[in-house]
């Protein structure tokens, strides 16, 4: 056999285990590839007999593979899936946005948007108590800072951020209904940082004022298990009172939109398609994700 044929059988083995191309760590090892499992089995060999260890080695390694064959069996899935929602996609655009109604398709791209499930509610108590000591907290760690006039303030970029603002963002947001807001829960992504901004803003306000500054804009009504702050009509607190992160947070959708309009002229409008699952569930397989929503949204 040459070296070049001892190379390539070499590297064409496949892991004893599981079956998956081995990592070779010696010519006279045992091939196994790289996963924390498989290496275990193997080690298990010199603590059980050659009996226990023959039963243990394949109920192991059948499980092991089975486990491959499902994740790839979900991965064609969901490509699947992915591809069924874009033909969805386009059809629907093509229908919505074609020379026919007076709309050139160039000038009016689509995007998808996910779609916030969550049912609004009246905010209970407890969860109101539980923004109230997160603010309290937080406006107890700051009150020193303050007096030292400490730099550590968030940056105060929200002009920029409004500024460059594109025309559909706020519109994509409401037909979303904030489905990024959900993990927002009792302490809207309020820091410490936050409050120093707002108090180094407002230096006429003592601790206790701007603890009420901030509970007086709770609503009565907010999504449940969402931000307490997440209304129907969106976030209750004006802009500089929220968190860095609720103004500069882009979701994918707009990260795609902002990238698509950085390299072509302005369109004339953008049309939004809401499909029914969110950001975090969308590659959740046997879970309905129609089309529920289209919008046009016009560049004013």
């Amino acid at each position: 056999m040459t070296f070049n044929s001892n190379m390539q059988s070499k590297h064409n083995r496949k892991c004893m285990v599981c079956g998956q191309p081995a990592h070779l760590f010696s010519p006279d090892s045992a091939p196994v590839c790289l996963k924390a499992e498989c290496k275990l089995v193997l080690s298990r060999k010199k603590f059980l007999s050659k009996s226990s260890y023959k039963q243990y080695f394949s109920l192991q390694s059948a499980q092991i593979k089975g486990t491959i064959e499902f994740v790839k069996l979900r991965k064609k899935r969901l490509a699947e899936k992915r591809k069924m929602e874009n033909k969805e996609n386009v059809s629907c655009w093509m229908r919505a946005m074609n020379h026919d109604y007076g709309y050139d398709p160039d000038q009016y791209p689509y995007t998808v948007v996910p779609t916030n499930s969550k049912q609004i509610t009246r905010l209970p108590e407890d969860r109101k108590n539980l923004f109230r000591e997160t603010l309290l907290h937080l406006i107890n760690k700051t009150i020193p800072e303050l007096a030292q006039k400490s730099d550590h303030t968030e940056e105060d970029t929200l002009g920029e951020t409004i500024e460059n603002e594109l025309p559909f963002e706020a519109k994509a947001c409401s037909i979303c209904r904030g489905g990024c807001c959900s993990i927002g829960e009792e302490h809207a992504f309020i820091k410490k940082e936050t409050i120093l901004r707002y108090m180094a803003k407002h230096p006429d306000q003592k601790p206790a004022q701007v603890l009420a500054a901030y509970m007086a804009y709770l609503p009565d009504e907010s999504f449940e298990n969402s931000c307490v702050n997440h209304t129907e009509t969106g976030c209750s607190l004006p802009r500089d009172m929220r968190s860095s992160v609720c103004n500069e947070y882009v979701c994918e959708s707009l990260i795609k939109l902002k990238d698509l309009f950085a390299d072509t002229p302005m369109p004339k409008g953008v049309f939004f398609i809401s499909r029914a699952q969110n950001n975090w569930n969308k590659d959740t397989l046997d879970v309905d994700n129609s089309i529920i929503k289209t919008e046009l949204v016009l560049n004013q």
